[in-house]
């Protein structure tokens, strides 16, 4: 009888000392006994993978992260287009051609030189303009013309040059409906600033001799082969 009240007695306090003497680290059996369980180290399988860091100042190569991305390139690998060159780019020369002397017909090649230190684009027709001692504008009948074909637009390097012709009518400067200028002034747009031409082979500006009753403007080209051959 007293064996089994100590038996009791003992299972009781066994209960008591599970919940009471519970130590973190340490599992009690029911019969008092403990044994060690194994501390959790950083590694095991229940870890996460090991998170890598780049050294500071270091960027990542876009070879090691798949969601990166090439820088993007500069530009669309176009070239830049070539600005058009103004009348503060260019001298102009208009040399009058003897041998295209036809009766009243006269002819002259005009030459462009880009006198700028930047390459500029020309192109289309030019805009020449008779002007008279006053440096005013004379009115002159003029048109332009497909000649000797349709223009070439040419990139001009500085000290570089492109070309056109033009063909006009002379009249009797005595005559009350025959334009009379001394100079040639040259544009490059209609309603732009003009240059004053230098004039090679015209009659002396000083007597007020060029004589414009009709005109006719030929295309801008890179070269002067052909230009005034029509």
């Amino acid at each position: 009888m007293v064996s089994r009240r100590r038996t009791a007695r003992w299972t009781v306090n066994c209960a008591r000392a599970v919940l009471l003497l519970a130590v973190p680290g340490m599992m009690i059996s029911a019969c008092g006994t403990s044994s060690p369980v194994a501390p959790t180290t950083a590694g095991s399988a229940s870890d996460t993978s090991p998170v890598t860091s780049t050294p500071t100042g270091v960027a990542p190569s876009v070879g090691d992260d798949p969601t990166a991305t090439s820088p993007a390139p500069v530009g669309d690998g176009t070239p830049a287009a070539v600005p058009a060159c103004t009348a503060t780019d260019i001298t102009v020369t208009l040399t009058e051609q003897p041998q295209r002397r036809e009766g009243d017909s006269r002819m002259a090649l005009v030459q462009l030189t880009n006198a700028s230190s930047r390459t500029c684009s020309v192109g289309g027709w030019l805009v020449i303009t008779l002007v008279n001692a006053a440096d005013q504008a004379v009115n002159v009948p003029t048109k332009d013309v497909a000649e000797p074909g349709e223009s070439v637009p040419a990139d001009l390097a500085p000290g570089t040059g492109a070309f056109a012709g033009i063909k006009w009518t002379i009249c009797d400067k005595a005559a009350t409906d025959c334009p009379t200028g001394n100079t040639i002034k040259v544009g490059l747009a209609k309603g732009g600033p003009l240059v004053a031409a230098t004039l090679e082979g015209f009659p002396n500006p000083e007597q007020s001799g060029i004589t414009f009753k009709s005109l006719q403007v030929g295309t801008v080209q890179p070269s002067n082969q052909g230009v005034v051959a029509w």
